[in-house]
Parts: C-alpha cells; structure tokens; sequence
C-alpha cells in the first residue's frame, strides 16, 4: 500500500492530520495535497469518512441502545403515573426523549451523496466476493475502488 493510499486511510478511519504525519512519515502540506489531488480526480476524502462514520451496524446498536433508554423512561414515567406522582422534570424527560425519536426516525434531509456512495461501495463488495476464485480480479478491483467509485458518481 503507498503512503498515499496509508494516508487516505487513516484520514477515513478518522486519524488526525497529526497523528497521520506520524504515522506515515508525510508533512501535513503533502497530506493536504494528496485530498486535494484526489478532490480533483473526484475522489473526496470528507464524504468517504463520513460515510465510513454512518456505518450502519453501528446506527443500528446506536438506536438500540436509544430505545432502550426510551422504554426505560416510559415505564418509570407510567410507574409515576400510577402513583399520581407527576412531575415536570419526569414529563420534561419524556418530552426530549420523544422529540429526539422522531427526529431519528423523520430526518430532515436524505444524504443522496452517501447514499450513492454506500451503493456503490456495496456493489464493489459484491463483485469481488464473486470474483474470489480470481485473485487478480479482486486484487485489481481492491486497488481501483476509490477511482471506481469516482466514475461512478460523476
């Protein structure tokens, strides 16, 4: 792997420029030339670490773990209830939880640009999980996906 590709990496996975620099033995100014080198050739290093950050198994355990706390809520606030012990801030609890719910589940706007990204990305997964009895298939297409994926959502 080239210290561009390392770079590009460790840039999605969310390392700082810094921590970068370290790790690659790169300055900053070369790292910031390469994105913008890539940005050029239509491959943007902001979108494909946000899209590496909506990972969805991750949303999912978010959301879970979200509803959980919300059912938790609800019961207490139902046990409150029962006993005739309604408070504001038990209310007010309540009130943010399920305003925060709707805003999960209705969001404003649809990302069509990680969405695209996403397909695509699931689409180059496929093929090379096809193409697995060809090594130099899967290799080529392990290499070229960033430039793939950068034809692609021109």
């Amino acid at each position: 792997m080239s210290k561009k590709e390392l770079a590009k990496n460790l840039f999605i996975q969310g390392k700082s420029i810094k921590d970068i620099c370290v790790l690659t033995g790169l300055s900053r100014q070369g790292i910031y030339f390469m994105k913008k080198d890539d940005f050029s050739k239509g491959i943007d290093w902001e979108s494909l670490k946000l899209a590496a950050l909506r990972d969805e198994k991750d949303l999912e355990n978010k959301e879970a773990i979200f509803l959980n706390a919300l059912i938790g809520e609800f019961e207490r606030f139902l046990e409150a209830a029962s006993e005739n012990q309604l408070d504001i801030d038990t209310l007010e609890a309540l009130n943010k939880y399920a305003k925060t719910y709707w805003a999960i589940k209705a969001p404003q706007k649809v990302d069509i640009k990680a969405l695209n990204l996403q397909i695509c990305k699931k689409t180059i997964d496929s093929i090379i999980e096809l193409a697995r009895e060809n090594e130099m298939v899967c290799e080529w297409l392990s290499d070229n996906s960033d430039l793939i994926i950068s034809k692609v959502l021109k």
